[in-house]
């Protein structure tokens, strides 16, 4: 696939002053051919991964100008079908094995049925003897290799990489660049950013994109690029780095404008009129991804290839003929029709909703049975926390004289879910969506069914845990027992977790986490000013005050709380002084103005406080993926 851009630009928002607009990419053209391995250099904020992401379509906020493949029209949606990117972070999935990332991503991006020989990939990558090493335990230039790996899967005609080298030793970035030329050789297009490559490590790549300042000073085959500086009266010195010498003269403003305006900001190619000979293959690399074909399926689609589920990525070589390398782009695109014809375009996925759900929901789960260290964690926190509220309250919940400590005992049961709950995802959540992003942009999985996994594979440990701290406190407190309140005891403790949760994945779903470290403690601040107000004078509080106070969910599950061990036809507290004027629970939930409200009303309000977060956590990752 031959990509082509015209006039190209890309535009970003100030966030400090707000209308002020800049132009970080500046109306660029350019063209990628395939088979080729493709540089985009420049200095330090000149534009590299801005033109990058509008090319890619990883970013399309800003971006205008004409995108095109094989010279038609680009279809943005087909074009991400067809299409990987690969990020300079390297986001995998921690605590699964190589192997099982392999297979869960073959599971993704494959149709049912389809079969990919995820060994072979991995032992031409290089990592076949590190299968069963678990991803997070991989070095550098290991974890970029995983990453090409699993977009391998469904063999995309189309790479694109930020940063592939940044991090990596110098045999490790040498290695990096020959496993993206021997995939470049066999017909794909790759282009990566890259900031500036040794001179060795500059001779690999075949064409050379530089932009400086967001314009094009130079775009053309590697070899031709000293000439060229050569011919604008800026030769490069002898046993000078070219890439460091294009590089220095961005300094002086006056050579981008001279070199801009020589290589008409991208318009131009440059082509080295050598001698070329053919090159032989380093590695023929072969990936079959099979597809189910029905009986029935009519004549044209199965004459697409020759054999009937097989298609291969053909084996790219350099040659001296024009016609040659034509044929070797027909072959590609005739694969692509094949993919095209088999993979329906009623479908954005290769699989099902339901199927996505599942292999996520697995995955999820696996993840979090294996991290074994943050389950006794947990396990220790809930059991302890559970233990010392149960001392400090130790038999007091049939003691009629007191009412205060009861009231303390409830508030600090809720601020205790809303706590634990919120900060692990304000904390955790931003380094997944990031991952997340990567993997919906290159159409593994969709938004929803995501979304689901991650509901649910949660609830087990979640609920399990706050059933065992409830547990705790509720016979240590001295409540006396019944199936229905402890059952809503248990409830309402959950219910709260999940709220609290919903609003630390809202906040972590937009926020990085040194934003939702101050924005997490400071959300939830109004909530609990809500809850403790007006205990002490319930009556006396207006009506529209009573309205905003059930928008706090702890101060619902305070009541709901309060509700709980009071009220199931609880008998009266016991009494050791004279009189007791709270021993009659009537009489606690009167003066609290609770009497008229139920379990089951404050349990729904909180319920659709948290359909309120989580709906605003889907939002808030529609707009991050968005952008």
């Amino acid at each position: 696939m031959d990509l082509e851009f015209r006039n190209l630009r890309y535009t970003v928002s100030s966030p400090i002053t707000k209308g002020k607009r800049r132009d970080v990419v500046k109306g660029v053209d350019g063209r990628f051919s395939s088979g080729q391995l493709v540089a985009i250099m420049g200095p330090s904020g000149a534009g590299k991964s801005s033109l990058l992401n509008a090319i890619s379509g990883y970013r399309s906020a800003g971006v205008t100008g004409e995108l095109l493949v094989n010279g038609q029209q680009r279809n943005e949606h087909l074009f991400q079908r067809s299409s990987c990117y690969i990020t300079q972070e390297d986001l995998l999935q921690p605590l699964l094995t190589v192997r099982e990332a392999m297979d869960v991503a073959a599971r993704l991006k494959l149709p049912k049925g389809a079969k990919v020989h995820s060994e072979e990939i991995l032992q031409e990558l290089g990592l076949l003897e590190h299968q069963h090493t678990k991803t997070d335990c991989l070095s550098g230039g290991q974890k970029k290799r995983l990453s090409i790996a699993l977009e391998l899967v469904n063999n995309p005609p189309v790479f694109f990489l930020d940063e592939p080298t940044s991090g990596l030793d110098t045999v490790t970035t040498v290695q990096c660049v020959r496993l993206l030329k021997q995939l470049a050789r066999q017909g794909r297009t790759v282009v990566c950013t890259i900031h500036q490559p040794p001179a060795s490590l500059l001779e690999l790549f075949d064409q050379v994109y530089v932009i400086a300042d967001g314009r094009c000073i130079y775009q053309g085959d590697t070899a031709a690029m000293v000439p060229y500086l050569q011919s604008v009266g800026l030769p490069c010195p002898r046993h000078h780095n070219p890439a460091d010498f294009i590089i220095e003269l961005t300094e002086n403003p006056v050579n981008i404008d001279v070199l801009s305006e020589e290589i008409m900001n991208g318009k131009i190619y440059k082509s080295a009129k050598v001698e070329s000979t053919a090159e032989p293959v380093q590695n023929n690399l072969e990936l079959k991804i099979c597809y189910q074909v029905e009986d029935d399926a009519p004549e044209t689609e199965i004459m697409l290839s020759n054999e009937k589920c097989t298609y291969k990525v053909p084996t790219y070589k350099e040659t001296d003929s024009l016609s040659s390398a034509s044929s070797q782009i027909s072959q590609v695109n005739s694969s692509m029709a094949w993919m095209k014809v088999q993979t329906s375009d009623t479908c954005s996925y290769a699989t099902t909703y339901c199927e996505q759900f599942s292999i996520l929901l697995c995955r999820m789960l696996k993840q979090i049975f294996r991290n074994r260290q943050g389950l006794w964690i947990q396990l220790i926190h809930h059991i302890m926390c559970g233990v010392l509220i149960g001392i400090c309250f130790f038999n007091m919940a049939n003691d009629g004289t007191q009412m205060f400590n009861h009231l303390k005992l409830c508030v600090g049961l809720v601020i205790f879910f809303a706590y634990t709950q919120i900060m692990v995802p304000v904390l955790v959540y931003p380094q997944e969506v990031k991952l997340v992003k990567k993997e919906h942009f290159n159409r593994w999985y969709s938004l929803t069914p995501y979304y689901a996994a991650l509901t649910v594979s949660k609830l087990p440990v979640q609920v399990t845990l706050n059933c065992l701290f409830c547990t705790i406190v509720y016979f240590m407190t001295g409540v006396p027992f019944s199936l229905s309140r402890f059952i809503a005891f248990c409830l309402i403790g959950n219910v709260v977790s999940l709220v609290a949760e919903g609003m630390g994945l809202a906040i972590g779903s937009v926020f990085n986490v040194r934003n939702g470290c101050a924005i997490g403690p400071a959300s939830i601040a109004p909530f609990l000013g809500l809850a403790i107000y007006g205990f002490d004078f319930a009556h006396r509080i207006p009506l529209l005050m009573n309205i905003v106070m059930k928008t706090s969910f702890i101060r619902c599950g305070v009541v709901a709380m309060v509700l709980t061990i009071f009220g199931f036809g609880r008998t009266p507290l016991e009494c050791k002084d004279v009189y007791c004027h709270f021993a009659k629970p009537d009489v606690l939930l009167k003066y609290l103005d609770i009497e008229r409200t139920s379990v089951w009303f404050e349990l729904a309000i909180m319920i659709s406080i948290m359909l309120v977060f989580r709906s605003l956590c889907f939002i808030g990752l529609k707009w991050r993926f968005a952008t």
